[in-house]
């Protein structure tokens, strides 16, 4: 039997990588990168050197809606309707509000927010035809918590849980689950400096430790699977404790 597809967006590094790693293992996996072209290329050729694995890498600004519909259409013509979309594509750029000018807050939402709606959008009329997909947006809980320096990246992760919401109350009649993930402080290569610098990041978390790319994964992979089949509409907080 031939295995679902899913397409991530983002895949090559950090959060978007492990979710490539970890959803490979049950399905096939169609990833976007924009400029870490080493890093994507090397991603798909380990894990496509492990039995049962099929995963590819397609360059893609995912805030360009001409090469979104372009992509998506080409890859719906060679596998068909997704089982899955993964809007993991994202910008963070901290400014104080006096210092947030035009061009970085329209840079960060059309990353960070439109180019969800533009992907799911590209993929959405042939998933409705199928009999079960889902939709997980990947936000942060700075959309659900304020942060300094944030307002722009939080209004825009903000905006993706309320695209969730009512997307999912759209899809619902056609058996298309529609959720996000809010991670906090996860260990990247964006916030390994903040480690040890000494802000006291660790003690501002409740468990005392950054969260890993797995965890997130973990969560991603429940999402897509049977146990997950009555959550729809629902933003599911990954933060350590950070948001209580």
């Amino acid at each position: 039997m031939k295995r679902k597809w899913i397409f991530v967006t983002g895949g090559s590094r950090g959060i978007g990588a492990q979710i490539v790693r970890s959803a490979s293992r049950s399905f096939d996996v169609v990833f976007t990168y924009k400029s870490s072209v080493d890093e994507a290329r090397l991603l798909a050729e380990q894990l496509n050197s492990e039995p049962g694995r099929q995963v590819e890498a397609v360059h893609c600004d995912v805030s360009d809606v001409s090469q979104v519909n372009d992509i998506a259409q080409s890859l719906i013509h060679r596998f068909g309707a997704p089982y899955a979309v993964i809007n993991n594509a994202g910008v963070a750029e901290d400014r104080l509000f006096s210092n947030l000018d035009e061009q970085v807050l329209n840079a960060i939402f059309s990353q960070n927010v439109f180019s969800a709606f533009s992907v799911s959008r590209a993929f959405i009329g042939a998933m409705m035809g199928e009999s079960d997909t889902c939709i997980i947006n990947i936000s942060s809980v700075s959309g659900v918590k304020g942060n300094i320096g944030q307002t722009a990246y939080s209004a825009s992760k903000a905006a993706l849980i309320g695209m969730t919401r009512s997307l999912a109350l759209e899809m619902a009649r056609f058996n298309m689950r529609v959720n996000s993930i809010a991670p906090g402080y996860i260990e990247t290569d964006m916030t390994r400096h903040l480690k040890d610098n000494g802000s006291g990041l660790k003690k501002s978390i409740p468990l005392r430790r950054l969260g890993s790319t797995a965890e997130v994964a973990s969560l991603v992979d429940y999402l897509m699977s049977e146990g997950a089949a009555y959550i729809t509409g629902q933003t599911l907080v990954i933060d350590g404790g950070l948001s209580c």
